[in-house]
């Protein structure tokens, strides 16, 4: 047996962006052994398989290009592995429920890290309504005056605990642009993640309509994921498909 380490891109859309974090593993899990996908477990009292995904995606939060690593038992010939690959996604793609598309896969190098350890920004995009119209230049106003700021505190509640943290550390940047309509603007954020914590774009507006004065219609707000994606130290980014292969990504 050869161990195949994949990585997949897929989307996480419409229904499918209800299913929690938590709950990922199980549908993959299951969509491997409705495939009859042989996938690598591991070893112990209560065995699983060998998944791993990228930084948690909000509950209702649609996702764009997200990612997995999957382990899987592979051919003892490398010139079949791309073969083996293909017919492996397109019968794991039959078995996937619905607003979860595989839109790419690339087998993994050995000993390279996982995709939870190599990401540290991922970019949202958010449509947001307003109660009252905020003049476009007062919209742009708002955000650099709240990136120039070197402390910002974001209240999160977790397991009924009020918890009170410094949340500016995490945003490196705030892109609005308002729509035709001055109601409404489309808002950029690059959000850092990490073992040391990440932040939502929620939170981030919920400060901006606290600190900033912007009649942000919070239950209104719409989000999306569009990317993951690891910085350089150029400042270019690449995302977890194109580090593997070496490709210059997006900045």
């Amino acid at each position: 047996m050869v161990i195949l380490k994949t990585r997949m891109a897929y989307t996480k859309k419409d229904e499918a962006r209800y299913i929690a974090h938590l709950d990922l593993t199980r549908v993959f899990d299951r969509a491997l052994r409705r495939a009859q996908i042989d996938a690598v477990y591991s070893e112990g009292f209560n065995p699983h398989p060998k998944i791993s995904f990228g930084p948690p995606l909000p509950v209702g939060v649609e996702g764009e290009r997200e990612y997995v690593d999957i382990e899987l038992k592979g051919p003892e010939k490398e010139e079949a592995e791309q073969a083996f690959l293909a017919d492996a996604v397109r019968r794991l793609q039959e078995q996937l429920p619905a607003g979860i598309e595989i839109l790419d896969y690339a087998v993994r190098p050995q000993g390279s890290k996982a995709v939870m350890a190599i990401i540290n920004l991922a970019r949202y995009k958010t449509e947001v309504p307003f109660l009252e119209a905020p003049a476009p230049l007062r919209l742009k106003e708002a955000c650099q005056n709240w990136l120039a700021k070197k402390e910002i505190s974001g209240v999160r509640f977790q397991k009924g605990k009020k918890i009170e943290r410094n949340i500016r550390p995490y945003v490196s940047r705030i892109d609005p642009s308002p729509q035709e309509s001055s109601y409404q603007a489309t808002v950029l954020f690059d959000i850092v993640t990490g073992n040391a914590g990440s932040v939502r774009p929620l939170e981030v507006l919920e400060s901006l309509k606290a600190t900033e004065g912007l009649p942000v219609d919070i239950p209104g707000v719409y989000t999306t994921r569009v990317g993951l994606y690891i910085v350089q130290a150029d400042g270019g980014l690449l995302d977890p498909l194109e580090i593997i292969s070496g490709k210059r990504g997006d900045s």
